[in-house]
């Protein structure tokens, strides 16, 4: 679920187009701020009435721009994306730069065409034929940024600025919503000017196995390696796969470091968490990516070391229990669930076959999927932590 926060500046039907939109079930988000910078209007009424956080935040009790904007990010930390619902005020562009690819608008005209805070009046007056309403990425310009969703509407030869204003509004309340659920499920990628939306799966061109019961995995990798996928892979795992005929980059040939302290530390590396933990959309994340020659990974399969069994052992010593406490594998497990928006995460063996026939027939994994094998994921780190917890609590 990520944290949304709306900007308004008066009646606030955007917002609630948003607050409905959740309230059915359509956005997994949460509003946590409604900002004014108007009081008494009725964008916080509603949000008082959702139960939602909400403040004013009075421009004309600020002496410039930048105390203003200043006192607005105070009530933004922590909030994944900004949003942009008939709020006047043109924003400085460090405020924009901090929230680059994560701060969206709507504008009620089919943009580039008419900008600015007059557009049903310029529409009407150039005898525009069709109008409509634009949803977009916020750049430094006014009403520039990349383009996301847009809708039409027919302007009418009786249409005065009220009742083309209220045939637009009715198409923002349908596409807003749209627009930050295309955010939500990883499928807007900002490229220059235009905002490209993928498909809500995400292709699978590099895997990372690295598992300690083996059964299957040899099978995956080959299947995955007939459709292209490149396989990164650790000490015994890389070897099984590789014996087989299979293509395989062991991880300290990507990391340029190697295993170390007997297998202790292998994975534990930026070449591999940056690649599982990147958020794809978000270019701070990707120039950084560029920066420090890390690719990311789309498929983690990793199993754990066998702490249960070893535990029940008879006559088992501390040493030997403590020795299959697994660090790395936990680790990566947790990053590519956490990052399931990008990240297809794999812990149980009898999803094998499901993945590989996926990655065959699409080349993809749907996006309910990943978030089903990433709730399998953190169960399964729970249970292996509850497992040491109560082993360590008993000897």
């Amino acid at each position: 679920m990520i944290k949304l926060a709306v900007l308004c500046s008066g009646r606030g039907t955007d917002l609630q187009s948003i607050i409905d939109a959740i309230d059915r079930g359509e956005l997994d988000a949460q509003i946590s701020v409604v900002l004014t910078d108007k009081p008494n209007v009725g964008a916080l009424k509603r949000a008082e009435v959702a139960g939602i956080k909400n403040i004013c935040v009075n421009r004309k009790n600020f002496s410039d721009r930048a105390s203003f904007e200043a006192e607005l990010l105070r009530h933004l930390d922590g909030v994944d994306l900004v949003i942009l619902a008939g709020f006047m005020r043109i924003l400085s562009a460090d405020f924009v730069r901090r929230f680059e690819g994560r701060l969206m608008n709507i504008h009620p005209s089919l943009l580039p065409a008419f900008p600015g805070a007059h557009a049903h009046r310029d529409v009407l007056a150039y005898g525009a034929k069709v109008s409509g309403c634009t949803v977009h990425f916020v750049d430094e310009g006014t009403d520039s940024g990349p383009i996301i969703l847009q809708a039409a509407v027919e302007v009418r030869e009786d249409d005065t600025e009220e009742t083309l204003a209220a045939r637009v509004l009715e198409q923002e309340h349908i596409i807003y919503p749209r627009a930050i659920k295309l955010f939500i499920d990883g499928r807007l990628t900002i490229d220059g000017r235009k905002v490209r939306i993928g498909g809500d799966n995400m292709k699978i061109k590099r895997a990372l196995i690295s598992v300690s019961n083996k059964l299957g995995a040899v099978e995956l990798a080959k299947k995955l390696s007939k459709c292209g996928v490149e396989i990164i892979s650790t000490g015994g795992t890389g070897k099984a796969i590789r014996a087989a005929g299979v293509p395989v980059t062991y991880v300290s040939d990507l990391t340029g470091f190697p295993e170390i302290m007997n297998g202790r530390v292998k994975t534990l590396n930026p070449k591999i968490h940056g690649g599982i933990l990147a958020v794809r959309d978000n270019p701070e994340h990707v120039r950084q990516m560029q920066e420090n020659g890390i690719a990311p990974i789309d498929l983690v399969v990793v199993n754990l070391y066998p702490f249960k069994k070893t535990v029940a052992k008879p006559n088992v010593t501390l040493d030997d229990a403590i020795e299959n406490i697994d660090i790395g594998g936990p680790a990566m497990i947790r990053a590519a669930a956490k990052n399931f928006k990008f990240v297809t995460v794999v812990t149980n063996p009898d999803r094998y076959d499901e993945i590989a026939k996926l990655v065959a027939d699409t080349g993809e994994v749907p996006y309910d999927v990943r978030k089903e094998l990433a709730a399998e994921a953190f169960a399964h780190t729970a249970d292996y932590d509850a497992a040491i917890t109560k082993y360590l609590s008993n000897i």
